[in-house]
């Protein structure tokens, strides 16, 4: 908080009244006033340090289901030995006095809330300030704490830091109470991946997860990943931000409409489509037309202009997933002698891109060659290309393994049928699934769907 000896200069910016009424409302109707109040207000919004500590006594007692009125509030904070740092009894009192309708509390809270953030962007301010004479701290480094701090505060700084298990507890409860009545019925915040068997092992994907995608060049991973964000923007209606680190975004155009039309990506891309497969990609045009999938096709972007370009697509529209192609093409931004260390670094960025913004990530990421000077040519998790930390930071690992990548190639093998092997879970089991990869249109399907005929 910035040093209240400036106050003689410019003062802190509070109202007094507008916080005393939001606490008098709360303690002479609290049914009415604390839902309307709790979702919005913290303790740390109150300037006035006696305010803070009525309100965290009154939320104390509501969370108890105890009527948190004047008498109850004086003998818990009695209780706590805090009743004659606030004034006594008789400030609690004058609070209540304040108030004889809750009816225009919401302007009040509003009051309250917008002086606060005012002060935390004074706050902010002289932080920023601060970064910029760090001259010990990489550039790219002060902007991206910079950025990370005005964003922080343009969520209108509601985010609660830290949680009492009872403030989510039974909510949560009721949540896996349903599930156990449907199995079937995944999580409600997670996300389907638009294949069965994935989300069997895994249950969707979850926010604030980063699942790591990962096989040799050729087996799919970019094809796997649009396959995911296609089903998640056109079928599930959600906001998908995709990030290209090596295929331009006209290409990602091609394999999107392509995958969802069914029909010959090298023959659209030649120019000989046939006239009768005009009207699918037409169709198949409309419908992504209709969704939200924005695509940056930086090269080599750095990994802090990744996590500023996400932060400004979720202020604007929203985002629901994530999904990053691919982990090794991206610039970590930092200088060091060890490949390994800077692709460490940004693992550690996505995951906290994923925390920060709670969605779900999904990076596409390499194998080393090893795999393939072995027998056995099924991946396995020290195959991650140039770091173990991809396997420490991500809490799914998925292998692509297709068996036919390793044979020689036949031009009549138009279908491969490919291992997805979840090899690591964090809250979850290992275990393997097949899907089916076209060849020609770039896409995956359900083994259910293997009699389906491949066009061309």
């Amino acid at each position: 908080m910035a040093d209240r000896m400036n106050e003689a200069i410019r003062p802190i910016p509070r109202n007094k009244e507008a916080e005393q009424v939001v606490l008098g409302s709360a303690m002479l109707e609290p049914q009415e006033a604390l839902p309307r109040v709790a979702p919005r207000l913290r303790p740390e919004h109150f300037y006035f340090t006696a305010h803070r500590e009525v309100y965290k006594a009154i939320l104390r007692l509501y969370e108890k289901a105890d009527a948190p009125d004047t008498l109850a509030v004086a003998n818990y904070l009695e209780e706590q030995g805090k009743l004659d740092q606030v004034g006594g009894r008789a400030y609690l009192s004058e609070l209540l006095s304040r108030v004889t309708t809750v009816a225009a509390l919401d302007h009040y809270v509003d009051i309250v809330e917008v002086k606060a953030l005012r002060r935390g962007l004074i706050d902010g301010g002289a932080r920023i300030s601060e970064l910029g004479y760090r001259e010990d701290m990489e550039l790219e480094n002060a902007l991206d704490r910079a950025e990370e701090l005005i964003y922080k505060l343009s969520r209108r700084g509601t985010a609660q830091e830290y949680w009492s298990l009872s403030d989510f507890l039974q909510d949560h409860v009721d949540e896996l109470e349903e599930l156990h009545k449907d199995p079937e019925r995944r999580p409600a915040r997670s996300l389907s991946t638009g294949f069965s068997k994935f989300d069997d092992l895994t249950s969707g994907l979850h926010p604030s997860n980063l699942l790591v995608l990962a096989g040799r060049p050729g087996t799919g991973k970019t094809s796997l990943a649009l396959d995911i964000a296609r089903d998640a923007a056109l079928r599930q209606k959600k906001t998908v931000g995709f990030f290209s680190m090596e295929m331009p975004k006209e290409q990602i155009l091609e394999r999107l409409l392509c995958s969802q039309a069914r029909v010959d990506l090298h023959r659209l891309r030649a120019g000989y489509l046939p006239a009768a497969k005009w009207g699918q990609i037409a169709e198949a045009a409309g419908q992504i037309n209709d969704a939200v999938v924005l695509v940056d096709d930086t090269p080599a972007a750095p990994v802090l202009s990744i996590r500023s370009k996400a932060r400004r697509m979720n202020s604007e529209y929203g985002l629901d997933l994530i999904i990053v192609d691919y982990l090794q093409l991206i610039d970590a931004g930092v200088r060091t002698d060890i490949r390994e260390q800077e692709i460490s670094y940004i693992s550690r960025s996505l995951k906290g891109l994923a925390r920060e913004l709670n969605v779900p990530v999904i990076a596409c990421s390499q194998l080393n060659r090893a795999v393939e000077r072995r027998e056995t040519k099924r991946p396995q998790l020290s195959d991650l290309r140039e770091s173990g930390a991809i396997e420490q930071d991500a809490d799914a690992v998925v292998f692509i393994y297709r068996p036919d990548y390793y044979e020689q190639p036949s031009q009549e093998v138009t279908v491969a049928d490919t291992e997805i092997i979840v090899a690591k879970q964090r809250n979850g089991p290992l275990g393997k699934f097949v899907l089916r990869f076209h060849k020609s249109f770039a896409s995956f399907s359900e083994p259910a769907r293997q009699a389906e005929e491949v066009p061309f």
